[in-house]
C-alpha cells in the first residue's frame, strides 16, 4: 500500500469555467488574467497554458514574467509593479515584458527604451499610482504607440458601499478618455460587483481560482484547489486523555481520533480555531487541539474507522476555502498562496482546457 503525502489538486477545467464567468460579466472587454504569486499558488505556467483565450497576463515581478516566457507563453505579459532599476529594464526588454509606470522615477528608466507601458493613476488607494499632472507628462513624453492604456486599482470594491469605487472609476475615466487611451480598472471584486466592466480591459485574479473577495456573498464560481492529506494513524482514547501540545483538547468519553500528515509547515494556518471542519470519507470531522508543524489530529465520528492512507480534504469542492479562511481569521488569498513547497501540485484536468463552455 502506497500512502501519498499531502497534495494539492488543481482543476484546470474549473479555472476555464471561472474565466468564462469573468468574460460574461464584461463581454466587450479584453481580459488580462492575473497569474502573479505563482497564479495564487496554483502554478503560473499550467494556468497560463490553460488560459490561452486570455488577451494578456499580469504578474508582479520580473522573474515571474521570465518564467512564463521561458515556458513558451507568448501573450503580452504586464509587470504590475513595473521595473525599479536598469537591470529590471534590461530583463523586461530581453523577455518582451510590458511594464506599469506608477512612480515618476520610472519614466526616466523607460523613456529611452522600446518597452510598452501601462500608466497607473492614483485614484484613492495611495499605494501605487501617478498624479494626474505627472501621468499627463508621461503621456506627452512617450510615443502613444508605446502606451497600452491607463489603469488604476479599486481599494474598496469588496465593501458593501461602492461609492468610493464609483468615484475612483470616474477619476480614471476623466483622465484617460481625453488622452484617447484604453482603460483598465476592474479586478475580481469590481467584475463581480459589475463596476468597471464596461472599460476596455478587466483584470480577474482571485475569481479565476474559484474564490470570491466577498466573504458573505455566494457567487457562481467553481473551486479550483483541493488540499488533501492522508490518515497516518488512528488512536483510541479514554475519558480524560488529551491531544496535542498544551493538552488543549481533552476527551470526555471514549473515542477514536485520526492523525493526518499535514501541518503548518505545509501552509495550513496554525492559528486555525479548534473545531474547524475537515472532510473525511463523506462527512465532516473536526480538528482537535493545536496544529503541529507536520501533523494534525481530527475527530472520527463514524463507527467505521478510516484506513491508513484514506485522504482527508482540508479545503476544496466539499469544504470551501472561504470557510477555512474565516476560521483562521484570514483570507482565501493567503491560504492559496501559502501552500508550502513540499505539497505536490497535481493537475488532473488536461493541460489545455476548452474555454467555449
Amino acid at each position: 500500500m502506497k500512502v501519498e503525502d499531502a497534495t494539492v489538486a488543481i482543476d484546470l477545467s474549473s479555472i476555464a469555467f471561472n474565466f468564462q464567468q469573468a468574460k460574461r460579466a464584461a463581454p466587450h472587454s479584453k481580459v488580462m488574467a492575473v497569474v502573479k504569486a505563482n497564479a495564487y499558488g496554483h502554478g503560473a505556467v499550467p494556468v497560463a497554458r490553460c488560459l490561452q483565450a486570455a488577451d494578456a497576463f499580469a504578474v508582479a515581478r520580473v522573474h515571474e514574467g521570465i518564467e512564463l516566457r521561458s515556458a513558451g507563453i507568448d501573450h503580452p505579459i504586464l509587470l504590475l509593479e513595473g521595473v525599479f532599476d536598469e537591470a529590471g529594464v534590461q530583463q523586461a526588454e530581453q523577455f518582451d515584458l510590458d511594464v506599469a509606470l506608477h512612480q515618476p522615477y520610472q519614466l526616466d528608466l523607460v523613456k529611452d527604451t522600446n518597452l510598452k507601458v501601462w500608466l497607473k493613476l492614483e485614484t484613492g488607494m495611495h499605494r501605487l499610482g501617478l498624479s494626474t499632472d505627472f501621468l499627463e507628462i508621461c503621456a506627452r513624453t512617450l510615443a502613444q504607440a508605446r502606451i497600452m492604456g491607463v489603469m488604476s486599482h479599486f481599494s474598496d470594491a469588496d465593501q458593501p458601499s461602492l461609492a468610493k469605487s464609483a468615484n475612483q472609476l470616474e477619476t480614471l475615466l476623466a483622465v484617460a478618455k481625453p488622452l484617447g487611451l484604453p482603460v483598465s480598472m476592474a479586478n475580481s471584486a469590481g467584475i463581480l460587483a459589475g463596476i468597471g466592466t464596461s472599460c476596455d480591459w478587466i483584470r480577474p485574479g482571485i475569481m479565476l481560482y474559484g474564490a470570491s473577495p466577498y466573504l458573505d456573498q455566494a457567487v457562481s464560481l467553481r473551486p479550483v484547489m483541493s488540499l488533501t492529506a492522508p490518515v497516518i494513524a488512528i488512536k483510541s482514547l479514554r475519558p480524560g486523555d488529551t491531544v496535542g501540545y498544551g493538552s488543549r483538547w481533552q476527551a470526555t468519553e471514549a473515542c477514536n481520533v485520526a492523525v493526518l500528515a499535514i501541518g503548518y509547515a505545509d501552509g495550513y494556518p496554525r492559528q486555525i480555531q479548534a473545531g474547524t471542519s475537515v472532510w473525511l470519507n463523506g462527512q465532516r470531522e473536526t480538528i482537535l487541539g493545536r496544529l503541529s508543524m507536520d501533523m494534525m489530529t481530527i475527530s472520527v465520528s463514524s463507527k467505521v474507522l478510516p484506513l491508513i492512507g484514506d485522504r482527508a480534504q482540508l479545503w476544496g469542492k466539499d469544504l470551501s476555502i472561504e470557510e477555512i479562511a474565516r476560521q483562521a481569521d484570514s483570507l482565501s488569498y493567503v491560504l492559496m498562496c501559502g501552500v508550502g513547497p513540499r505539497v505536490a501540485r497535481t493537475y488532473p484536468s488536461p493541460s489545455t482546457v476548452s474555454l467555449e463552455s
